[in-house]
């Protein structure tokens, strides 16, 4: 029985902190930048990372990128969107198949 819900996120290796994902994303769009600024909201944990055991161990999941290429992927869209103006549905429709594609790659690697 495959219903119920499942985290999907990245490998174990691959949790960083929010301010090492901004930093990755600034390096990969050039100009990008950011500062820290005070939050006197409510207390949000130190950190935060989902549990994607199940869909581990009852779906054989294992993420195919890591965090540096989830990142160029979205710089990529990013930059397409808001620098280029280019048709937003044809790029991401692009993405998505070069993913595609990766796990046919990797489901005859396996």
């Amino acid at each position: 029985n495959l219903q119920g819900t499942y985290n999907i996120g990245p490998d174990e290796s691959d949790c960083i902190t929010t301010g090492s994902i901004v930093e990755l994303f600034c390096s990969k769009w050039s100009g990008a930048k950011w500062n820290a600024t005070e939050f006197n909201g409510p207390h949000e944990a130190n950190f935060l990372k989902l549990d994607c055991s199940k869909a581990k161990s009852i779906l054989n999941w294992k993420p195919l990128w890591n965090v540096e290429k989830a990142i160029e992927a979205t710089v990529e869209w990013s930059k397409a969107y808001y620098e280029d103006q280019q048709d937003i549905e044809l790029v991401t429709l692009k993405q998505i198949n070069e993913y595609l594609e990766e796990i046919k790659a990797w489901k005859e690697s396996s």
